[in-house]
């Protein structure tokens, strides 16, 4: 005769996705213990467990259930979820073959029991062994080898995604009816009736090999999700104080491991000293009636008791002792707390009169009003800060630059560059080289071709003539197109020794040394208001170079009369200023008859690069150039190979020096230490134990001596 009996009543109903197979790790046990006894028929059976509501729901779902059946696959020590098809809204009910003592399963997979990548399936078998019967019986367990079966719950239809196994489809899968019937069916698993969803049974099936049904068997036992508050487990944490007047009126607070349902309330009983409950006596205790339930905590005013005496009268010994009691389905918390009460004693009472509480007149809060339309029920205190302190305006890098001079109303100085001076003219001299109205114009910043570096004053025939004396109150540069700016740099009366023509294979720039104020606030990219004309096209090239009037046969060739000049380059004062300004190739612009202050050298841009009705064979270079460029290279290779000598010389000499050998520190040798010693102490007192019996301190010695002359070793050899 077929039948089916569980040794377990609770348990935690899990969702699908808590036992998700494609998932590590979720793994959160709900075994059901149990044994399913088969009938004793020849040949192969087929074997169907599925879901079975309780005793007390309505008839008209008296024989569906819509909460899902999964077989979990245990293997050596960890879980073979490979094996195991994911659940869905047809998995409320298992299929099993049963042939020559072994139970086989016939697993149903779906859409889902592919791989991560979406199309790669499971290697879920069709069909796969998992038990053995027993005897005639097949045992439900959590152990490998017996038939782990576990429930789960399926979400409502708000709360699920698309894929998810929900109470409309499974109950749509098993009921194969429209969809209006489907939600008559729905309602009685939601809302007010969703505890017949977290009540469920066991019903098994037997067919033979030729279907026709063999037995069935329904499971008496009706297992209950433990995480609803309205049937579920109902523990308590503590309960303070455990003491009160016999006229009552002491605040007792009882707090909850979870949450509470609606109808729980706290309770007295009478126990006799064996711990045995006397429900006869009951009815001579007052029970709370002034209490408060919150979602973990009960909080009451404990009653009068004026029939105690009666309770003495028909008992001795007994106590009472506070629990709480759900009304719903009449169940009382497993843990229960010894209490109290003491005679009152006028103008004594600790209680009443010396108010061991508190001085105020005992009472339940009312709490927190519940949520209504446009007001919060959460609101938090706020305390608006208020700064009454006055921050100290900080000017800008603009305002701090600009002072009180003539010049800042032009211009703003840039803090970065001293503002010292030794002699200030006009920017619209002769001598500035400069002379630029503002009429529009944007500055490119100086970082192009085009840059305003290239803007020059008109030299006039009067200028042409006093170009000596020009030059001997200027500085000049005569660089090559590679050449670095410290080489290049040399003094008016070394230009005017150079009487080398203005030849192609020898640029010049010239850069005169006039005032200035600072570089940054006055170069870069800042909108000019003038129109910037260019007039150096007006010069005559053959005036100016008869004019200037260099021979060549005093005029030195450029390479060394650079190397000659020594460290003249330095002796100006204001070389530091003008390195930055050959650097950044920044413009610098005037407005007006603005006075500048003198800063550093200005570059002015390379003009005339070559002379076009100068033959090509008069650029030959001379032969004393040929000699002196020879002797420059043959002095350089010279100076390569001497440095690079010195430096073969300096990298024997450091590697013949010897690597200073890191000492090893006592600290760093100490865990090593006690691992060896500890491992020393074990092995000795194994020796001792099967040997001969050695006192505790020579074990910790021997033990210490080895283990530092191991470390002493250690420390010898590889160091």
């Amino acid at each position: 005769m077929a039948s089916i009996d569980l040794f377990t009543t609770d348990n935690l109903l899990r969702y699908i996705s808590e036992w998700d197979p494609r998932e590590p790790a979720h793994t959160k046990g709900g075994y059901m213990d149990g044994e399913i006894k088969i009938p004793n028929v020849e040949g192969k059976l087929r074997m169907e467990i599925q879901t079975y509501p309780a005793e007390d729901v309505d008839k008209l779902v008296a024989n569906v259930h819509p909460c899902l059946l999964h077989v979990v696959r245990i293997g050596k020590g960890k879980r073979e979820q490979e094996l195991e098809p994911v659940p869905t809204y047809y998995h409320w009910k298992q299929v099993f073959e049963i042939e020559d003592g072994i139970v086989k399963i016939i697993n149903r997979k779906s859409e889902l029991d592919v791989e991560k990548d979406g199309f790669t399936p499971r290697p879920v078998p069709e069909i796969d062994e998992i038990t053995k019967v027993d005897g005639n019986s097949i045992v439900l367990g959590r152990k490998r080898g017996q038939l782990n079966l576990i429930l789960l719950q399926p979400k409502q239809q708000a709360r699920a995604k698309q894929t998810e196994a929900t109470v409309t489809k499974v109950l749509a899968d098993r009921l194969q009816k429209g969809k209006e019937k489907i939600e008559m069916y729905e309602q009685f698993f939601k809302k007010k009736n969703a505890k017949n969803l977290k009540r469920v049974r066991l019903r098994v099936d037997f067919y033979k090999e030729n279907g026709t049904h063999c037995g069935y068997s329904i499971s008496p036992q009706t297992i209950v999700d433990t995480g609803n508050k309205e049937i579920g487990s109902m523990d308590f944490y503590d309960a303070t104080p455990h003491k009160s007047c016999i006229r009552g009126g002491r605040k007792i607070i009882m707090v909850s491991e979870y949450n509470l349902a609606k109808d729980v309330s706290p309770i007295f009983e009478v126990y006799d000293d064996f711990g045995e409950p006397r429900p006869e006596l009951d009815q001579f205790l007052s029970q709370p009636t002034d209490f408060n339930r919150r979602n973990q905590t009960i909080i009451f005013i404990t009653p009068p008791q004026p029939r105690l005496h009666e309770i003495t009268e028909n008992l001795n010994n007994w106590t009472i002792k506070l629990l709480a009691k759900r009304k719903g389905d009449g169940y009382k918390s497993n843990k229960m707390f010894n209490f109290r009460y003491i005679d009152h004693e006028f103008n004594s009472c600790p209680f009443c009169d010396y108010k061991v509480d508190s001085d105020e007149l005992v009472k339940i809060e009312a709490g927190i009003e519940g949520p209504k339309p446009r007001q919060k029920k959460r609101i938090m205190k706020c305390t608006p800060v208020v700064c009454t302190e006055k921050r100290q305006r900080i000017q800008s890098t603009d305002e701090q630059s600009c002072g009180s001079s003539e010049t800042s109303s032009y211009l703003k100085s840039s803090p970065a560059y001293s503002m010292s001076s030794s002699y200030e003219m006009p920017v619209n001299t002769p001598d500035s080289g400069i002379d630029i109205p503002f009429n529009g114009y944007n500055s490119d910043g100086g970082y192009t071709s085009n840059s305003d570096l290239e803007y020059t004053t008109t030299l006039t025939q009067e200028d042409l003539n006093n170009l000596s004396a020009m030059t001997e109150q200027a500085k000049f540069v005569v660089v090559e197109e590679d050449a670095q700016f410290p080489k290049a740099y040399v003094t008016g009366a070394q230009f005017q020794n150079m009487n080398q023509p203005l030849v192609q294979n020898f640029g010049v720039r010239s850069m005169m040394e006039i005032p200035s104020l600072n570089f940054e606030s006055h170069w870069g990219p800042e909108e000019l208001t003038g129109t910037a004309e260019d007039l150096i096209e007006n010069i005559d090239v053959d005036q100016l170079l008869i004019t200037m009037d260099i021979h060549e046969d005093i005029c030195t060739p450029q390479p060394a009369e650079i190397s000659n000049i020594g460290s003249s380059f330095f002796t100006a004062p204001s070389v530091a200023p003008a390195n930055a300004f050959m650097t950044q190739k920044d413009p610098w612009m005037s407005q007006g008859t603005m006075p500048f202050i003198k800063q550093g050298p200005v570059l002015l841009q390379q003009r005339i690069q070559s002379d076009s009705t100068i033959q090509s064979d008069n650029a030959k270079p001379t032969e004393e150039e040929d000699v002196l460029r020879t002797a420059s290279e043959e002095c350089k290779r010279k100076q390569g190979k001497s440095q690079k000598d010195k430096t073969h010389i300096d990298q024997k000499q450091s590697e013949r020096k010897q690597k200073p050998v890191p000492e090893s520190l006592f600290i760093e040798d100490l865990p090593l230490l006690t691992m060896i010693f500890m491992a020393l102490i074990i092995i000795f007192k194994l020796i001792g134990e099967a040997t001969v019996e050695m006192p505790q301190f020579a074990v910790i010695a021997s033990s210490m001596a080895t283990a530092i002359f191991m470390i002493f070793m250690k420390n010898k050899c590889f160091t």
